[in-house]
């Protein structure tokens, strides 16, 4: 996970760019652009000392804080902000390069400590462009995704029904995301036992709101149904519009309005409600109901992630991805209080996120993104074999072997990577 070179400071004006940290635009005369978060902390670690110069060594240190990561890495990212500054190396006005010694930042910056902006999402830059059939060639990080999406359930202050309820709560979502039908149910039987003895208890209201939708989606109670994981899939075949899905989504509806009753605004119970929304088919209202979420919690990467999910879903890809990276960015900034949860994920979000450039023909941005999973998450066999494949198809066959070679003798030789074994 990164480190934060400056955690006080939300923005920074150099020149004519406006650098946001809480949602990653690099704002200027030609538009706004989404930065990945590396590239963003590199920006903002430069502008904390501007005109000062930072070794190699200091800049990996608070960027790649634990993890071995080599030159390149560095000069990829520079490269990429530099790029996006529209700044020339050769004749620098904002990074100057000092050799043998680091880089420092030559142009005057303002630092700003207020919040973040009213518009914590903006809509996609206008430098992206995603196509609908780009997309669907992206099925199985779709199914990342969505197993994500089901994955974001938040914590809520202390309820008055006291502590013993309180850790029923933490032991009934334990069993909620271990994804199994015996769990769920485990699940749904602890928050019915909290809601008997306090049928306001917010938390345990919109947990039994996400296992009912997970129910729904996974396990209905059809005769030979097969478990399914991507809401998409439940929908286009029919399974959230049955008689008994029909009726169990109604009842997971109610919950999650009555916890935001109990707890107005709760980014974990509009969440929840956003969730059953999405699964009935009302995607603009679970659309609205997941920016409410993203504008009361800047961090609440959960709703970020099952709304790029709804806009795929309901055809609108081109403003998925920003929500993917932006969720990636709130899950570092996380990472230290919700290891537990953030940890099984954020690699493979980056991996998506990474895909999807790819499957858009932008294999700079996609190599970016393998190389970040891989400085956060060494040895991730997606993130690895992704690149290498990468690195394969455009002509660099020396640098996938050796991608491959450390994988495989790390991780044993049978391991497939860049499409051989």
């Amino acid at each position: 996970m990164s480190e934060k070179p400056d955690t006080e400071v939300d923005v920074v004006l150099l020149g004519n760019w406006r650098a946001t940290r809480a949602t990653g635009d690099l704002t200027g005369p030609d538009g706004a652009e989404r930065l990945e978060p590396k590239v963003m902390d590199l920006l903002f670690l430069l502008a904390s000392r501007p005109g000062q110069p930072f070794s190699k060594d200091e800049i990996m240190d608070r960027l790649w804080p634990n993890v071995i990561v080599g030159d390149d890495t560095l000069a990829r990212a520079v490269s990429r902000l530099r790029k996006a500054l529209g700044d020339d190396p050769k004749a620098p006005r904002f990074i100057e390069t000092l050799p043998k010694r680091g880089y420092r930042l030559i142009a005057p910056v303002t630092q700003d400590t207020a919040t973040a902006p009213d518009r914590v999402m903006p809509s996609a830059s206008p430098r992206t462009r995603w196509s609908l059939s780009a997309w669907a060639s992206g099925a199985l990080a779709c199914a990342v995704v969505v197993t994500l999406a089901a994955a974001s359930i938040v914590g809520y202050p202390s309820s008055p029904a006291g502590a013993r309820s309180n850790e029923l709560v933490e032991r009934a979502n334990d069993f909620y995301f271990q994804y199994t039908r015996a769990d769920n149910e485990a699940a749904i039987d602890l928050f019915n036992r909290i809601l008997a003895d306090n049928p306001d208890h917010a938390p345990a209201l919109a947990g039994l709101a996400n296992a009912f939708v997970q129910k729904v989606i996974r396990w209905p109670d059809e005769p030979g149904a097969a478990e399914m994981t991507k809401l998409g899939d439940a929908i286009n075949a029919g399974r959230t519009r049955t008689d008994n899905a029909t009726r169990l989504l109604a009842r997971a509806r109610i919950y999650a309005e009555r916890a935001l009753r109990v707890a107005p605004n709760d980014p974990a119970a509009l969440k929840a409600l956003g969730f059953v929304q999405s699964a009935q088919g009302d995607f603009a209202a679970a659309i609205a109901t997941y920016k409410t979420a993203i504008s009361v919690d800047k961090d609440a990467w959960g709703p970020m992630i099952n709304l790029g999910d709804v806009l795929e879903i309901s055809g609108r890809p081109r403003d998925a991805v920003p929500y993917f990276e932006a969720a990636y960015a709130a899950m570092a900034r996380v990472y230290d209080s919700q290891s537990a949860r953030v940890r099984p994920w954020h690699a493979a979000l980056g991996v998506v996120i990474g895909d999807r450039y790819k499957s858009h023909g932008d294999n700079e941005a996609a190599e970016s993104w393998y190389r970040t999973v891989l400085a956060e998450a060494p040895l991730h066999r997606d993130a690895t074999d992704r690149l290498a494949t990468l690195l394969r198809e455009s002509g660099d066959a020396m640098g996938a072997e050796a991608l491959c070679a450390n994988l495989r003798k790390r991780l044993g030789p049978a391991t497939v990577c860049g499409g051989t074994a």
